[in-house]
């Protein structure tokens, strides 16, 4: 789901064009969505939360969400221990290096302990956990964020 601003300099216009290039030239499907399916479509990121807490009680399984940025041009997730995951669910922000992600894992799985293993594995890549957009509200910013946000 993609939501384009335009600003006055063209930027819907570059980024359409952009997109028809990338789609061209490769396997890819855009549908623009009507007037009366973008709150419809627009719904469905709330739904993700949820229903993945859901599944995890549903299923008796421990899950945990974290945010965290990567590097720019980083697409791969961060590893985890092999046979740990029983569901992965990554999503992000078009153009934003910020990923949100929801991980189930096995029984019998130390939740905490996979935790920390995942956030090794985002600091080994290069990026921070927790993302900064979260900082100040559901997160304690770093003492570097906090100045840079004073000295602003």
């Amino acid at each position: 789901l993609v939501n384009v601003g335009e600003f006055g300099g063209g930027e819907s216009g570059r980024f359409m064009s952009r997109l028809k290039e990338f789609s061209d030239a490769n396997s890819v499907t855009v549908h623009t969505c009507t007037a009366d399916e973008t709150p419809w479509v627009s719904y469905f990121r709330f739904a993700a939360a949820p229903a993945f807490r859901t599944w995890c009680i549903g299923m008796g399984l421990e899950g945990v969400s974290v945010d965290y940025a990567l590097p720019k041009g980083e697409e791969k997730p961060p590893p985890l221990p092999d046979g740990i995951a029983a569901l992965r669910m990554r999503y992000s922000h078009f153009g934003c290096n910020v990923v949100h992600e929801d991980v189930a894992f096995k029984y019998g799985v130390d939740a905490h302990s996979a935790k920390m293993d995942l956030k090794h594995a985002v600091e080994d890549m290069g990026g921070k956990l927790p993302a900064e957009h979260g900082h100040g509200t559901e997160y304690a910013a770093p003492a570097d964020a906090q100045q840079r946000w004073k000295d602003m």
